[in-house]
């Protein structure tokens, strides 16, 4: 394992490896796993995603990844809530 890390599933497990791999490489940088956001606070409710990294491309810009084998309805509230109260985008991995 190259993250030494514990992951939900094997295919978040893959994943994590996988851009592992490519921060190593150089080709993302600042790899977060389990980045949280804070949705409501009373009640809390929060979001966490799977990874969080950065392209380094022209214009850089953040990606959020999230392995999912299926989207339930609470998954599907609380990203489209993040992108509303954030602006964040999710990518969904399967």
């Amino acid at each position: 394992e190259l993250c030494q890390r514990t992951f939900a599933s094997k295919a978040e497990a893959r994943r994590g490896e996988d851009l592992a791999v490519l921060l190593q490489a150089g080709a993302i940088r600042e790899l977060t796993y389990q980045p949280k956001w804070i949705l409501c606070e009373k009640p809390k409710i929060t979001y966490t995603a799977d990874f969080t990294y950065l392209l380094p491309t022209e214009n850089i810009y953040r990606i959020v990844e999230d392995v999912k084998g299926v989207l339930t309805r609470e998954t599907r509230v609380k990203i489209a809530w993040l992108k509303e109260k954030y602006g964040v985008e999710v990518r969904l991995v399967k």
